[in-house]
C-alpha cells in the first residue's frame, strides 16, 4: 500500500513538472514571438499575456515581470548554442581523427543555416544580450558562455594552426571570428539578400587559418610577444 501511493505521489509530481514546464515554455515562445515584433522596450505584460492564450494570473505565477523574462530566454538561447557547439565538437572528437578545421566549417555552417531559418534571431538576441549593461543575471549568463565559447575556439585554432601559433595568438584568433560572426549576423539581419552568411564564414575561416599557420613569415615578434634579435 505505502509503495503504491509513493509511486501515484511520485507520478501526480512528474505530471506537475511536466505541466509547469510547458507553461513556462509557452510563455516564453510567446515573449519571444512579442519582443521580436515589438522590441523588448516597446512590449508589455499584457502583450505577452495575450500572445500566449494565457490568464494575467498564470503568467506572473510563473514570471513576476518582464526583466524575469528576458533573463530565462537569455540563459536558454546560450544554453541552446552551448549544447549545439559541444555536440559538434564532443561528436567529431569521438572519430578516429578528429579535424578541427573541418570542425570550424561545420560550427560556421550551422550558424548560418539557423539564422536563415530563422532571420528574428540575430536582432532579438542582440536586443536581450544588450540589455547585460543594467541586467547581472545576463550579463554574467553571456560572459560565461562567451568563455567558453571562445576556449573551444582557441583549442581548434591552435590544432588548426599545426603548432605554428601560439595560445595567445590563437586566442586572438577565436576572439576575431567570433566579433566577426556577429558582425556579419547583424549585417544579414538587416539585408539578408546582400549576404551570403555561409560562404562570407568560409573565407574568414580560410584566412584566419591560413594567418595562423605562417605567423613565423616575416613576424619579428617571438611567439611569447617578445621581440627577436
Amino acid at each position: 500500500m505505502t509503495g503504491g501511493a509513493g509511486a501515484s505521489a511520485g507520478t501526480g509530481e512528474d505530471r506537475n513538472a511536466e505541466r509547469s514546464a510547458a507553461r513556462r515554455a509557452q510563455i516564453l515562445g510567446a515573449a519571444t514571438a512579442v519582443f521580436a515584433r515589438q522590441g523588448y522596450h516597446g512590449a508589455r505584460m499584457d502583450d505577452i499575456v495575450r500572445e500566449s492564450g494565457l490568464s494575467k494570473g498564470a503568467l506572473y505565477w510563473y514570471f513576476k515581470s518582464k526583466e524575469e523574462i528576458a533573463v530565462e530566454l537569455v540563459r536558454r538561447m546560450l544554453q541552446s548554442e552551448e549544447d549545439s557547439l559541444a555536440d559538434m565538437t564532443h561528436g567529431d572528437q569521438r572519430a578516429a581523427a578528429p579535424d578541427p578545421e573541418r570542425q570550424l566549417h561545420a560550427l560556421a555552417q550551422a550558424f548560418a543555416t539557423e539564422l536563415a531559418s530563422t532571420p528574428e534571431r540575430a536582432p532579438l538576441a542582440l536586443e536581450l544580450l544588450s540589455l547585460g549593461q543594467r541586467i547581472p543575471e545576463i550579463r554574467t549568463a553571456f560572459t560565461q558562455y562567451h568563455e567558453r565559447y571562445t576556449d573551444i575556439l582557441t583549442q581548434l585554432l591552435t590544432a588548426v594552426s599545426r603548432g605554428a601559433a601560439s595560445e595567445r595568438q590563437a586566442r586572438a584568433g577565436a576572439m576575431t571570428l567570433a566579433a566577426m560572426a556577429d558582425g556579419m549576423a547583424l549585417h544579414h539581419a538587416l539585408s539578408p539578400s546582400r549576404v551570403n552568411l555561409q560562404e562570407q564564414l568560409a573565407d574568414a575561416i580560410d584566412v584566419l587559418i591560413a594567418g595562423l599557420r605562417h605567423q613565423d613569415d616575416g613576424n619579428e615578434d617571438g611567439r611569447d610577444g617578445s621581440r627577436r634579435d
